[in-house]
């Protein structure tokens, strides 16, 4: 397979525009689903917008709404659109690899960065700074730990427009330094941008842990009672970071604030303002251990994170918790689906050998008691 690559001041891309609408093209079509009129009619609607990308002896049955009866030309249609998604996925593993190579060269906070994926950051600044380009995304959306990514790229000058929402990249490296290739858009037709440069950093924000896991937490001062104080505090005003300091946090008749700078009207509002420099797990409590004497109970609270901290319990104290665990089996009700995950513990506690002769008799499938866990 002969793949054409784009140069630029020595470094080569395959991704662009033009290839990820074909590749998009090629997603359309749900080959071996069922559909109705009325999704069929769309589904040449949404092809007839991917024409300039869709092999030409395609594009007539597409117009004319014929394509889908005409067994033939689909088959040939589908024997595209998976020629196409291989080719396009096989390229992308080369890209990561690729990826991976060239950020050895970066600092650990830029590796760290690209690592993750960038896709789906909405772009709040893409502007050129004197001789550096400052990149800032809103990871919200996205798929990373970071709420907010400010990249910025030394020695730098960008080709191309850069908005809406950063889709896809592509990272190069030449002796005149790197190049990032990425694909960004509020919707098809996509954005094309090249930056240029020669060395990058990155400065990175988070959300309270508090933020992603609220519980029962509704109000302003509950919300600022829980927040870290031994973390720091940040908003992004005019797309800078700016400290904020916990103390200066209040609510008045007009809003909440900062200090003098206004987050929002409401505590809904005002938390989406507030980001931290260091990340913290809200998911951290579930590692937990809860105390033996409450396992009994906890086992079978309403709450399932209680249940699920109680489980973690059970496999971290192992032997110890035995008469806990035979308790508890000798209470359930095996026939109920909703007890499936004390059937992993039944089958984790007898490998150790820790279940009575009568939980075992409920909970051990009789040619399992010989072999299970026995090896």
């Amino acid at each position: 397979m002969v793949v054409q690559l784009y140069r630029r001041g020595g470094t080569m891309f395959y991704l662009t525009r033009e290839r990820q609408k074909v590749f998009q093209a090629a997603n359309l079509f749900p080959f071996g689903e069922e559909f109705d009129s009325e999704l069929e009619e769309k589904l040449y609607e949404d092809l007839a917008n991917y024409l300039d990308v869709i092999p030409q002896k395609f594009q007539k049955e597409i117009l004319e709404r014929t394509l889908f009866s005409n067994n033939d030309l689909m088959n040939e249609f589908e024997e595209w659109c998976n020629e196409t998604i291989d080719r396009f996925i096989e390229n992308s593993g080369v890209i990561t690899k690729k990826r991976y190579r060239i950020i050895q060269n970066f600092q650990p906070s830029v590796q760290n960065v690209f690592i993750e994926s960038l896709h789906d950051g909405e772009i709040l600044k893409a502007e050129q700074e004197g001789n550096d380009i400052v990149l800032l995304l809103n990871m919200d959306g996205g798929f990373t730990k970071e709420s907010i990514v400010q990249l910025v790229f030394h020695d730098a000058k960008m080709e191309g427009n850069l908005e809406g929402y950063y889709l896809h990249d592509e990272l190069d490296s030449s002796e005149d330094g790197f190049g990032l290739r990425i694909i960004s858009g509020f919707g098809c037709p996509h954005e094309e941008c090249t930056i240029y440069f020669k060395d990058v950093t990155a400065n990175c924000l988070y959300r309270p842990a508090i933020y992603s896991e609220p519980g029962e937490i509704g109000s302003w001062s509950g919300y600022v009672a829980s927040l870290n104080p031994d973390n720091q505090y940040f908003i992004v005003k005019n797309c800078r970071f700016v400290e904020i300091d916990l103390d200066s946090l209040s609510q008045k008749d007009e809003g909440i604030f900062a200090g003098d700078e206004w987050l929002g009207r409401t505590f809904e509002e005002a938390k989406e303002k507030i980001h931290c420099a260091r990340f913290e797990d809200p998911y951290a409590y579930l590692n937990e251990l809860l105390p033996a004497e409450k396992l009994g109970t906890a086992l079978f609270d309403k709450d399932p994170f209680v249940r699920l901290r109680a489980f973690n319990t059970l496999f971290e104290l192992g032997e110890e918790a035995a008469g806990i665990v035979n308790d508890a089996l000798r209470k359930i009700d095996i026939n109920d689906e909703e007890n499936m995950d004390f059937e992993t513990v039944a089958n984790y506690f007898h490998r150790l050998d820790c279940l009575d002769e009568d939980v075992k008799r409920k909970w051990i499938r009789a040619d399992e008691n010989d072999h299970l866990g026995k090896d």
